[in-house]
């Protein structure tokens, strides 16, 4: 029996033998990874369980070389980088007063003492911000990376059950019992951690839930201090892509995965444990609301494409609510 499919990123089409059925295999025109469709009748659970003990390396990609660069310029770029300007200004305000007969009044008599103490003040002002600002950047640039690790991680899902969270292997009479980023863990590097859980139980058993302080680093949120709790969501409830039971086909988002939100670092108020399968419940008439407070100025989100956008604390409800369905017939990108 012979079995045809075709690639879902550039629509390559290909046709194997049914012996290969469940594997996967990279593309060659795009090197899309992708699974080899099951044909109908086969056992769901039984590929789950073959799928279960890998883990996924998504391909590498080369950048081109830059073109090489003397040494006396690195030089020069390195020496440049690690000179801020700021302390200089501050540093040479206090030179220039030395040298220009400022030096009776920096050393004797109380307005002397003072303008020494303004000039260091502004210095200290100077470096404090620059590394207060260096952390901020740092920050954001870290939950950045994890969010893109996040997105990643729903495509590789994607590619393995053909469908986003939860796959049939992950619910239970219709329901799940551990939350979706509990099973992306097998595409996150975690699969030692995964194979830890017992499915077929609660979040909240007792087995379950001791390996709530386990949480791995990808799903850590910042000012969330209780120990295992993340407050990267998704928005669930009617009209969203994740509106319970069986998740839904890549293909199923008619407004174009570049214009959905898939999921969101939601305010550090709305953190709840990793492994309980809840999220934010949709508002379609405020649904910033379930967001919780803002931090840097806005909530970083993942795109169902897997881009990273930030939706602004002043966004429209509408426009919003417009981001968050999948399917409500607009289709021109609102970010």
């Amino acid at each position: 029996m012979t079995i045809s499919f075709e690639c879902r990123q550039c629509g390559k089409k290909y046709k194997v033998g049914d012996d290969k059925a469940g594997k996967k295999i990279k593309c060659k025109e795009c090197e899309a990874v992708m699974k080899i469709p099951v044909p109908a009748g086969d056992d769901f659970l039984e590929a789950f369980d073959e799928e279960e003990e890998m883990d996924y390396s998504p391909p590498t990609r080369r950048r081109k070389k830059s073109p090489a660069k003397s040494a006396k310029s690195k030089q020069k770029k390195q020496t440049a980088s690690k000179v801020k300007p700021g302390p200089l200004i501050a540093i040479g305000a206090v030179v220039l007063l030395l040298g220009g007969g400022g030096y009776f009044l920096l050393t004797w008599g109380a307005p002397g003492g003072k303008i020494m103490k303004r000039i260091a003040d502004k210095a200290d002002d100077v470096i404090n911000s620059q590394m207060n600002g260096g952390n901020s950047q740092q920050v954001q640039a870290s939950e950045a990376d994890r969010m893109k690790k996040i997105g990643l991680a729903f495509h590789h899902y994607h590619d393995s059950f053909t469908r986003f969270p939860y796959a049939d292997a992950h619910l239970t009479d219709g329901k799940p019992n551990l939350s979706w980023r509990v099973h992306l863990l097998p595409f996150l590097g975690q699969t030692e951690l995964y194979q830890q859980f017992k499915l077929d139980e609660p979040w909240d058993s007792p087995h379950n839930k001791a390996l709530i302080t386990k949480m791995p680093d990808v799903y850590r949120t910042e000012n969330t201090l209780q120990p295992g709790f993340t407050s990267v969501m998704t928005f669930s409830g009617k009209d969203t892509p994740f509106s319970g039971g069986q998740g839904l086909r890549m293909r199923s988002f008619t407004d174009g995965v570049s214009n959905v939100i898939l999921a969101v670092k939601a305010g550090p108020d709305k953190a709840v444990p990793w492994t309980q399968p809840i999220d934010l419940p949709f508002n379609p008439g405020n649904p910033i609301i379930a967001l919780g407070q803002a931090t840097n100025g806005g909530f970083l989100c993942i795109m169902g494409d897997g881009a990273l956008r930030t939706i602004p604390t002043s966004i429209s409800p509408q426009t919003l609510s417009l981001a968050i369905q999948h399917r409500d017939g607009q289709s021109l990108p609102i970010f």
